[in-house]
């Protein structure tokens, strides 16, 4: 804890120093704290959709989310080489104007990764149609956190990365920004969270067709002991992951293929909608009795996403 809590503020002032030094030449005191927040300047309207998600009705397996009610809920697709047409991949959070979280292994060719060769769509619902609401973003960077080895190592540790749009993606009715959960908070095993996405709704191990409309689907949180039992999980579950889904049982929700990178959001009574996830794994077939969706746990990155963020800067 220790070096974490030092880490920060160095990096801070190092920041604030060559900032200064490249406006003025000089170290200025008074603008150096004006540059610390520069890791603060998460969107203060987050968490908020203006068409609100249905979610009031007892939802047993998932279904067709009310359109346009979970704003942030991105389509990350990518153009093959040769082709003139997009595929969606994986889906994704907007966190932040510049910023879309997802999963590392949404990204398989690494370093290699070809930015321009990928798109942001936001303000979807019907995934394959052309509709007004949609806006589509160019790729800037892609940054997948540098411990991810997999298929190199066959664990998925580390699921997370980062993708930065090459221009500012601002707010509308359709549009939204997610929080980021803060930094330490647990979420109580019973919780009940939404998980979203165009993900395969058969289930089928073969043949993985993605829906037409964007679905949601209610999961309650498994705590962490029992999802490492040798039953479930066993040893390939992290305290960096989350556990959601019904156990014990077969046929109920889950994350799927096609819903990879895409959000696990959850809140506190009222309030806003937190992104306390990202699709990382589950069983082939995506539901098979005690195996639950695994997502990467938001909160044990928030220094990662902040220290990619700074290090992006250095990068204008």
């Amino acid at each position: 804890m220790a070096v974490r809590s030092l880490f920060f503020p160095l990096l801070l002032m190092l920041l604030g120093l060559a900032l200064d030094r490249a406006s003025t030449h000089a170290f200025n005191p008074s603008r150096l704290q004006q540059h610390k927040v520069l890791h603060l300047d998460w969107p203060k309207d987050c968490g908020l959709a203006h068409f609100k998600p249905n979610t009031v009705e007892r939802i047993v397996s998932g279904n067709e989310a009310r359109p346009h009610s979970w704003p942030w809920q991105v389509s990350l697709q990518v153009r093959p080489r040769g082709s003139k047409h997009y595929v969606p991949v994986c889906g994704g959070t907007l966190i932040h104007k510049n910023w879309v979280l997802t999963a590392a292994h949404c990204f398989q060719k690494g370093k290699a990764e070809d930015a321009s060769s990928w798109r942001i769509v936001l303000g979807k619902h019907q995934l394959k149609r052309a509709e007004s609401a949609e806006r589509i973003f160019p790729v800037k960077r892609i940054y997948r956190h540098e411990h991810f080895r997999y298929p190199a190592h066959s664990e998925l540790d580390y699921d997370i990365a980062l993708v930065k749009a090459a221009t500012d993606i601002q707010t509308s009715n359709f549009i939204r920004y997610a929080c980021l959960p803060r930094k330490q908070i647990n979420l109580k095993p019973g919780h009940y969270c939404w998980v979203t996405g165009w993900g395969d709704t058969r289930g089928g191990k073969e043949n993985v067709s993605l829906a037409e409309a964007l679905n949601q689907a209610r999961l309650p949180i498994i705590d962490y002991k029992t999802c490492r039992q040798k039953k479930f999980w066993g040893d390939r579950v992290r305290d960096s992951m989350i556990c959601a889904g019904f156990r014990d049982t077969e046929g109920t929700p889950a994350a799927c293929q096609g819903d990879s990178g895409g959000p696990l959001l959850c809140q506190e009574g009222r309030d806003r909608w937190e992104v306390h996830g990202i699709v990382s794994f589950g069983p082939i077939g995506c539901t098979v009795e005690n195996k639950p969706s695994v997502f990467t746990r938001t909160a044990a990155y928030i220094p990662w996403i902040e220290a990619t963020r700074i290090r992006d800067f250095f990068l204008h």
